[in-house]
């Protein structure tokens, strides 16, 4: 890869989540269900020998090899070292070809630049062996974060944060639209910090921030007793917005199958629900709503 191109390929603590997924029960055929609640992921061909728990792993990985193989950084935009983050949902159908939904980047001058090349590398994509549910082959939505990044250009940047882009380049008026939806944690300029994180450096902030929803998660989790009796362990997905004032709202989980589901989800949205409110985030200096997805494993 050019050395001038640092690419990272976005996981946080959860890749891929949940899009508009309705029933995942129903048997209509134009249905998709999210990635994380089909009986079986799609996969990549090299990734169906793996064992089940793995899979997932090996999806990521793949497809972070192959975009670090594949993405050209806009020229224009390295040249003023501009950098982004573009925000993709896309489908896998029966057929286990991807098609790209939605890709949303950050509002600069350079925007429809960095969303085309992402939409072009993830359409680039080999098939993949589709997903099933109910066995049933069916179609998955996914999302991924994408970001351009920069390093050993020679250029001399005024500070480390990610609002030093020349002034020229800075669209003139922040995209209002984009601004009022809610914003992915990892595509908003400006996360929301718990206050212990306010005053470190923005380029160590998400590692703050979630080294603090780490030892939030770890000093209030109590495991379910009936599940804990009998050694159950699972993960549970839980997604959550932050308000501009920076409220916690809209907690939602989701996980695996099982006997005590139920209880799972019950304590990691306790668990959520007992975090203070934050710092809010801004995007061009305006506080916005962000959501945020995290798994909570329960492991004995």
């Amino acid at each position: 890869m050019k050395k001038y191109l640092s690419i990272l390929i976005l996981i946080g603590f959860s890749c891929f989540g949940q899009v508009n997924s309705n029933n995942s029960d129903s048997d209509k055929n134009d249905e998709v269900i999210s990635f994380n609640k089909v009986d079986q992921i799609p996969i990549f061909e090299n990734c169906k020998n793996e064992k089940k728990d793995i899979q997932r792993d090996c999806v990521v990985n793949f497809i972070n090899a192959h975009i670090e193989k594949n993405l050209k950084y806009p020229e224009e935009a390295k040249k003023v070292n501009v950098e982004s983050k573009v925000f993709c949902t896309f489908i896998i159908d029966e057929k286990g070809k991807v098609t790209i939904t939605e890709a949303k980047g950050k509002p600069t001058s350079f925007k429809k630049a960095f969303e085309n090349e992402a939409i072009r590398v993830l359409n680039l994509l080999p098939k993949f062996i589709p997903a099933k549910h109910n066995n049933k082959i069916v179609k998955v939505q996914a999302q991924y974060t994408v970001e351009f990044k920069l390093e050993n250009t020679g250029i001399i940047r005024v500070n480390e944060t990610v609002e030093s882009y020349p002034v020229s380049v800075i669209a003139a008026e922040p995209d209002e639209e984009y601004l009022e939806k809610p914003i992915p944690f990892l595509v908003v300029e400006q996360i929301p910090l718990f206050e212990n994180c306010k005053n470190v450096e923005q380029k160590e902030q998400i590692n703050c921030f979630e080294e603090e929803m780490k030892k939030h998660i770890e000093k209030n989790l109590k495991y379910p007793k009936e599940a804990k009796e009998s050694k159950i362990e699972t993960r549970v997905i839980v997604t959550f917005e932050i308000e501009k004032d920076g409220k916690l709202t809209n907690i939602h989980t989701r996980g695996r199958r099982s006997e005590y589901q139920s209880l799972f989800e019950e304590e990691a949205k306790r668990i959520i629900s007992l975090l203070p409110d934050f710092i809010p985030a801004t995007q061009r200096k305006k506080p916005v709503v962000v959501n945020y997805i995290i798994p909570i494993t329960f492991k004995l």
